[in-house]
Order: C-alpha cells, then sequence, then structure tokens
C-alpha cells in the first residue's frame, strides 16, 4: 500500500482554506492582523506525488487560465501550462513558453503530450501541494504544480532542476511494471528498478516504495525522480539526499534513458526445447537470462507422453523453486526474479525412458 501522505496533506491545506478563505473566493494571504501559523512537513522534501487535487488546490488552478505551448523539441508536441493571478505579479518564473521550451531539452516520449504544468507563489503552494514541499505532482491530472522561482530548494535546486524532478514522476507514472510489483510511480520504472535492486532493497527494508513519509529519501519512486533530473543536470546538481545505494552511476542512467526513450511493452514468451534424460540417469541442466526482475513463468506446451519434474536454482546451484509432482500440460511454474541475472533451470525425467521437452517461458 502506497505510504504517500495525499489525505495529511490535503487535509491541512483544506483546513486553513476554510479559515483563511470566505466561500467561493480565491485564496490570498491571511488578514496581517490574524495569527496563522502554517505548518512545516514532518520530514524536508522537494516534493509530493498526490492522486488528485482537492477542493483548496482546485480554486486555486480554477484562477489561472490554461493555454498550450509548443516545447520546441523538433517535432509537434505541446504542453499545457497556467500562471495563478497571484504568481504573474510575485514570481520570478512566469513566462510559460519559458516553462515548456525546458521541459522540450528533456528526454521524453509520448507522454509529454499530457503534461500541464501549473506556476504558483510560494503560499498558493503550500495549499495545493502541502506546506513544506516545493512542488507536486498530480498523477491523476498528469499535472506539475510548481513554484514560479529560481532557486526553489534551500539546498540550491533551480527551478529547472525541481521541474526536471517532477517530470521524472510523470515519466513514471506512464511506464508498466510487471507482476508482482506495485506501480512504477512508486518503484520506478522497470529497468531502472532492475538496475538499482529494488525489489531486493524492499525484501530487505532498505527501500519504502511509495512512502513520502518517515522514509521520504528510501523511496525509490523519489529517487528514480531526482535521478532523471540528475540526468539532465549531471555537472550541475545539487548533493544526493536519498538512499546512498539509490545514488545514479552510468547503469543507472543508461537505464534511464531507455525506460524513457523505449519502455518497456510486457513480458516476452519464448520456447526451450531439448531431450531429458530418463528416470534416475540425470537431468537436462539450462541456463536462462533474467536481466530484469520480475515474475518468470514456466509452462510446457507439449508432453508428448512424457512428464517430468522442474526446477529452478540459482546460478550457484541453490534450489529456489520446484515442482512438487510433475508438470501437467497447462500447469505453471512462477517465480519472482529479484536481483538474479540468470537461473539454471533443471529438468528430471518422470518416465523410464528420455524423451523431449518443450517449455514456454515468460519473462520480464
Amino acid at each position: 500500500m502506497s505510504g504517500r501522505p495525499a489525505g495529511a496533506l490535503a487535509g491541512i491545506a483544506m483546513t486553513l482554506l476554510l479559515l483563511a478563505v470566505p466561500g467561493g473566493a480565491v485564496a490570498k494571504r491571511p488578514n496581517p492582523g490574524v495569527s496563522l501559523e502554517v505548518p512545516r512537513a514532518a520530514v524536508p522534501m522537494h516534493d509530493v506525488v498526490l492522486g488528485e487535487p482537492g477542493a483548496a488546490a482546485a480554486r486555486i488552478s480554477a484562477s489561472a487560465s490554461s493555454r498550450r505551448y509548443s516545447i520546441d523539441d523538433g517535432g509537434a508536441a505541446t504542453i499545457a501550462v497556467s500562471v495563478t493571478p497571484a504568481c504573474e505579479e510575485e514570481c520570478d518564473v512566469k513566462d510559460p513558453q519559458r516553462v515548456a521550451d525546458f521541459i522540450g531539452t528533456l528526454i521524453h516520449g509520448p507522454e509529454v503530450d499530457l503534461l500541464s504544468v501549473q506556476l504558483d507563489t510560494k503560499y498558493e503552494l503550500g495549499f495545493d501541494c502541502g506546506f513544506g514541499a516545493e512542488a507536486c505532482y498530480f498523477s491523476g491530472e498528469n499535472k506539475i504544480v510548481i513554484g514560479g522561482y529560481e532557486e526553489a530548494d534551500e539546498d540550491g535546486a533551480s527551478f529547472d532542476f525541481v521541474l526536471a524532478h517532477e517530470y521524472g514522476h510523470h515519466v513514471a507514472q506512464h511506464r508498466e511494471m510487471p507482476l508482482p510489483f506495485g506501480a512504477a510511480i512508486d518503484w520506478g520504472p522497470e529497468r531502472w528498478a532492475s538496475v538499482e535492486g529494488v525489489c531486493q532493497g524492499e525484501r530487505h527494508h532498505r527501500f519504502y516504495p511509495g512512502d513520502e513519509g518517515t522514509h521520504y529519501f528510501e523511496d525509490p519512486g523519489e529517487a528514480f525522480a531526482e535521478a532523471f533530473a540528475h540526468y539532465r543536470f549531471r555537472d550541475a546538481s545539487p548533493t544526493w539526499r536519498y538512499s546512498p545505494a539509490l545514488r545514479p552511476n552510468a547503469a543507472a542512467f543508461r537505464a534511464i534513458r531507455e525506460d524513457t526513450l523505449s519502455p518497456w511493452q510486457g513480458r516476452t514468451s519464448f520456447t526451450l526445447s531439448g531431450r531429458v534424460p530418463a528416470r534416475g540417469e540425470g537431468a537436462a541442466v539450462e541456463t536462462m537470462r533474467t536481466p530484469l526482475d520480475g515474475l518468470v513463468s514456466l509452462r510446457p506446451s507439449s508432453l508428448r507422453r512424457h512428464g517430468y519434474e522442474l526446477a529452478l536454482r540459482s546460478r550457484a546451484g541453490r534450489l529456489l523453486l520446484r515442482s512438487r509432482n510433475a508438470v501437467e500440460q497447462g500447469d505453471s511454474l512462477n517465480y519472482t526474479v529479484c536481483g538474479e541475472h540468470r537461473l539454471r533451470l533443471v529438468i528430471t525425467s518422470t518416465h523410464r525412458n528420455p524423451g523431449p521437452f518443450h517449455l514456454q517461458i515468460k519473462r520480464p
């Protein structure tokens, strides 16, 4: 289950809006004579991922007109950009075309046409994203909300860097993950997650997919978005504040590029054929590459009156999984690859005579 603090942040924003804003009015700064303490986030963070905007955020959004702008990437792609009236008066960054042009410099796929960006003041940002967040991504609306300020982060992260981080969330929102993992926006896309060992980290309680509370910096979804921004700003990135194990290297950058430009399309299927010795005379052993984490399924595609038992072993020979009885046609043996780059498939006959085997294999 996702640990994203959507409900808490939305509740804070809504409560404050009801206190400070009359019904039907657009949020403005509170009366200087009224003491209204602004709550801070429990954990310092760049941003937060939310599903849908609440009533407070909807009021602010309704005050801003939106238009589509070319991202000038050599194609016909456009994004929607809006600037709130308050931001038009106060913000450093308020030119919609400047925002669109920067998005065009990021690696992207067809998901870019779905994007909308809203520029807020710092005060509005608290109601939209939660006080303490510097930006947010609404996954249900393909929308980035960000403060319109050149230096958006107390650690020196620029507006463009934070915007690139948010676009990393947008990329992940439109990428698929194999079973049994959760959404890519929580785990990171498939190739990056496999390279960074997210499955292993989650099993050993080092990483916490989707947890933007106390484990914000161990959330691989956030680490992927940050690594995506580092990909764009390799020579001018802020200090890496996330889990050291997820700090991007050359392999991670390659995976980010491939996940963005050539998204994982689902499991591939192939047939493995050969002959298995007679019962008691050994076994057929095949090696199978498994470069990506996720569910691997093995199913006999033709028995031809010959049955056999299956066992999966690690590269070093450790037993991972085996069929309890002879597999029947239509049976399936499933195993979740979690960091094993190669598997040994051991096929043992249940009959007195040698015979052929044909296995249909699906892997990420």
